[in-house]
């Protein structure tokens, strides 16, 4: 058996923030779980990312229903999540003082 949540009539239909995670954590009661997104109209980077990091600790949630633009935003954070993060290369360079005031 399974729950489905309307995140977009229980929630918001426009889902902007990581804290929304913890309001639907809060409503899942069942192991197996659908986030329906058929009512939600636009989600941040903040929530896909914070959403898909709870999703990885549990496997049992299905994401359905979603409009283009929240489908992107999903693929994009999920290709974020998906690379080893590099450090940024820096450049640092030196100079001897007498070449800068003379």
């Amino acid at each position: 058996m399974h729950m489905t949540i309307d995140l977009g009539k229980e929630i918001a239909p426009v889902l902007g923030s990581r804290e929304l995670v913890k309001v639907i954590e809060s409503k899942i009661t069942n192991d197996k779980v659908i986030l329906d997104f058929k009512n939600v109209e636009f989600v941040t980077h903040s929530f896909a990312h914070e959403l898909l990091k709870y999703k990885l600790k549990n496997p049992n949630i299905e994401l359905r229903n979603m409009n283009s633009s929240v489908s992107r935003m999903f693929e994009v954070v999920e290709q974020q999540l998906q690379r080893k993060p590099t450090p940024p290369k820096v450049r640092i360079e030196t100079r001897n003082i007498i070449s800068i005031t003379g």
